[in-house]
Protein backbone atom coordinates (compact mmCIF):
# COMPACT_ATOMS: atom_id res chain seq x y z
CA UNK A 1 0.00 0.00 0.00
CA UNK A 2 1.02 3.64 -0.83
CA UNK A 3 0.84 6.17 1.73
CA UNK A 4 -0.83 8.46 0.02
CA UNK A 5 -1.25 12.29 1.01
CA UNK A 6 -2.41 12.11 3.87
CA UNK A 7 -3.73 9.50 6.74
CA UNK A 8 -7.64 9.54 7.81
CA UNK A 9 -8.40 10.44 10.97
CA UNK A 10 -10.49 7.05 11.73
CA UNK A 11 -7.36 4.81 11.50
CA UNK A 12 -6.36 6.41 14.75
CA UNK A 13 -7.91 4.14 17.02
CA UNK A 14 -9.12 4.67 20.98
CA UNK A 15 -6.19 3.72 22.19
CA UNK A 16 -3.70 5.93 20.48
CA UNK A 17 -2.51 3.09 17.61
CA UNK A 18 -2.16 4.14 14.03
CA UNK A 19 -4.40 1.65 12.17
CA UNK A 20 -2.86 2.82 8.64
CA UNK A 21 0.53 1.06 10.04
CA UNK A 22 -0.86 -2.19 11.32
CA UNK A 23 1.25 -5.30 10.13
CA UNK A 24 -1.83 -7.35 9.42
CA UNK A 25 -3.63 -4.42 7.16
CA UNK A 26 -0.66 -3.70 5.25
CA UNK A 27 1.13 -7.71 4.74
CA UNK A 28 -2.47 -8.98 4.12
CA UNK A 29 -3.71 -5.93 2.09
CA UNK A 30 -6.44 -5.39 3.88
CA UNK A 31 -9.19 -2.73 2.72
CA UNK A 32 -9.48 -2.10 6.94
CA UNK A 33 -11.00 1.23 7.91
CA UNK A 34 -9.20 0.87 11.24
CA UNK A 35 -10.59 0.82 14.69
CA UNK A 36 -13.52 3.36 14.33
CA UNK A 37 -14.20 2.30 10.43
CA UNK A 38 -16.67 -1.15 9.60
CA UNK A 39 -16.22 -4.26 11.25
CA UNK A 40 -16.41 -5.96 8.25
CA UNK A 41 -12.64 -5.75 7.31
CA UNK A 42 -11.05 -6.01 10.54
CA UNK A 43 -9.11 -8.74 11.93
CA UNK A 44 -10.94 -10.56 14.61
CA UNK A 45 -8.55 -9.32 17.54
CA UNK A 46 -9.75 -5.73 16.22
CA UNK A 47 -13.34 -6.70 16.26
CA UNK A 48 -13.43 -8.15 19.53
CA UNK A 49 -11.38 -5.63 21.32
CA UNK A 50 -12.39 -4.62 25.00
CA UNK A 51 -10.51 -1.31 25.08
CA UNK A 52 -12.45 -0.46 21.93
CA UNK A 53 -15.61 -1.58 23.20
CA UNK A 54 -14.86 0.61 26.98
CA UNK A 55 -14.28 3.99 25.02
CA UNK A 56 -17.24 3.65 22.54
CA UNK A 57 -19.28 1.89 25.66
CA UNK A 58 -18.54 5.46 27.63
CA UNK A 59 -19.35 7.74 24.48
CA UNK A 60 -15.82 8.20 23.59
CA UNK A 61 -14.32 7.93 20.42
CA UNK A 62 -10.67 7.99 21.65
CA UNK A 63 -9.68 6.64 25.11
CA UNK A 64 -8.22 10.07 25.69
CA UNK A 65 -11.03 11.91 26.31
CA UNK A 66 -11.69 9.73 29.35
CA UNK A 67 -11.24 10.90 32.95
CA UNK A 68 -9.22 8.02 33.74
CA UNK A 69 -6.91 7.76 30.55
CA UNK A 70 -4.39 6.09 31.09
CA UNK A 71 -6.33 3.43 32.82
CA UNK A 72 -4.51 0.48 33.52
CA UNK A 73 -5.34 -1.66 30.48
CA UNK A 74 -4.42 1.42 28.11
CA UNK A 75 -0.46 1.21 30.46
CA UNK A 76 -0.28 -2.41 30.09
CA UNK A 77 -0.65 -2.11 26.06
CA UNK A 78 1.35 1.07 26.28
CA UNK A 79 4.19 -1.10 27.93
CA UNK A 80 4.14 -3.62 25.42
CA UNK A 81 4.41 -1.39 22.67
CA UNK A 82 6.85 0.85 24.00
CA UNK A 83 9.00 -2.60 24.66
CA UNK A 84 8.12 -4.32 21.06
CA UNK A 85 7.82 -1.45 18.61
CA UNK A 86 9.39 1.75 20.57
CA UNK A 87 6.37 3.19 20.20
CA UNK A 88 3.91 4.60 23.00
CA UNK A 89 0.43 4.67 22.73
CA UNK A 90 -0.29 7.27 25.35
CA UNK A 91 2.09 9.45 24.25
CA UNK A 92 -0.08 9.28 20.97
CA UNK A 93 -3.21 9.46 22.51
CA UNK A 94 -1.70 12.98 24.35
CA UNK A 95 -0.61 14.48 21.35
CA UNK A 96 -3.58 13.80 19.54
CA UNK A 97 -5.23 15.55 22.23
CA UNK A 98 -2.85 18.47 22.30
CA UNK A 99 -2.38 19.05 18.73
CA UNK A 100 -5.51 18.06 17.28
CA UNK A 101 -6.39 14.76 15.50
CA UNK A 102 -5.21 15.90 11.43
CA UNK A 103 -1.93 17.22 12.94
CA UNK A 104 -0.84 14.03 14.57
CA UNK A 105 -1.94 12.28 11.81
CA UNK A 106 -0.01 14.22 9.28
CA UNK A 107 2.91 13.97 11.94
CA UNK A 108 2.37 10.32 11.31
CA UNK A 109 1.93 10.30 7.74
CA UNK A 110 5.57 11.48 7.36
CA UNK A 111 6.76 8.97 10.43
CA UNK A 112 5.66 6.11 8.42
CA UNK A 113 6.42 6.64 4.81
CA UNK A 114 8.82 4.66 2.98
CA UNK A 115 11.41 7.30 2.05
CA UNK A 116 12.91 4.79 -0.73
CA UNK A 117 9.41 4.34 -2.25
CA UNK A 118 6.18 6.21 -0.74
CA UNK A 119 5.43 2.45 0.82
CA UNK A 120 4.05 2.46 4.49
CA UNK A 121 6.67 0.93 6.54
CA UNK A 122 4.67 -1.51 9.52
CA UNK A 123 4.96 0.01 13.09
CA UNK A 124 4.75 -4.05 14.39
CA UNK A 125 7.85 -4.85 11.87
CA UNK A 126 9.18 -2.29 10.22
CA UNK A 127 9.17 -3.16 6.78
CA UNK A 128 7.69 -1.05 3.83
CA UNK A 129 4.83 -2.51 1.88
CA UNK A 130 6.18 -1.68 -1.09
CA UNK A 131 9.71 -2.13 -1.43
CA UNK A 132 10.71 -3.70 1.60
CA UNK A 133 13.27 -2.05 3.04
CA UNK A 134 13.62 -2.80 6.84
CA UNK A 135 13.35 0.21 8.92
CA UNK A 136 14.51 -1.42 12.15
CA UNK A 137 15.27 -4.86 13.38
CA UNK A 138 12.10 -7.19 13.23
CA UNK A 139 11.60 -8.00 16.80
Amino acid sequence: MMMGNSIPENMFAPCGMDCAVCYVRLKKKKACEGCRGADTAQPEHCRKCAIKDCAFSKGFGFCFECTEFPCQTIKRLDKSYRERYGVSLIENGRAAADYGLGVFMEQERARWECVECGGVVSLHDGFCSECGKVYRAKI
